[in-house]
């Protein structure tokens, strides 16, 4: 277990210098770089155990999410895509509370958490979704779009994998898939942002 916590950021740390070493940090850049070092400090908020040290991991991963979502929103799209976006977000939103208020009620998880569980599923969602939208953004070549969305989506499955843990509904190996999904989650948005002609 300690293992899986310390690889985490470790990874990032590396992922952080390669970046600031291979491209130059313009302001189109600089939201993404925020949310890489936002996702170090939730890495390190989550190693020690305890409600209280998770729930501060959270909020380093909210700030994350809200920098990804600013860095993909720099690069606007058609209002027609834009609608549609939100009309998913909608629905990925609704479904997110349902899932959570059934998978709560035979969990052992501290109920007054809930809220910040689900306000976070809204914000990794929006993130997601935002990186999806890429692949409708002029100022996006097709195959970092293509990464930024693949990148949004894993992000998504990683926590998701994270919250159905504390919700006492773990898959098989899910500790090795959380870290899989999230290292490539990270790897392909910091790809995309480089070709991204920032």
């Amino acid at each position: 277990m300690l293992t899986y916590y310390i690889t985490k950021p470790i990874v990032m740390v590396g992922v952080i210098g390669y970046f600031l070493i291979k491209v130059p940090i313009t302001p189109l850049r600089l939201p993404f770089l925020f949310g890489m070092v936002f996702s170090l400090l939730g890495d390190i908020f989550l190693i020690p155990r305890g409600t209280r040290w998770f729930m501060v991991g959270i909020g380093a991963f909210s700030l994350a999410q809200l920098m990804y979502i600013w860095g993909f929103n720099s690069s606007k799209t058609s209002l027609p895509v834009m609608i549609a976006g939100l009309g998913a977000l909608m629905a990925a939103v609704f479904l997110i509370h349902r899932a959570v208020d059934w998978l709560s009620k035979t969990s052992k998880l501290n109920k007054a958490i809930l809220p910040f569980f689900k306000a976070y599923g809204a914000l990794v969602a929006a993130m997601a979704i935002s990186g999806i939208l890429c692949l409708a953004r002029p100022a996006w070549h097709t195959r970092a779009a293509v990464m930024a969305g693949i990148g949004g989506l894993l992000f998504f499955i990683s926590d998701s994998m994270i919250a159905l843990d504390k919700l006492d509904r773990r898959l098989p190996k899910y500790r090795f898939w959380i870290i899989f999904t999230y290292h490539l989650a990270q790897f392909l948005i910091v790809g995309a942002v480089m070709l991204f002609p920032g």
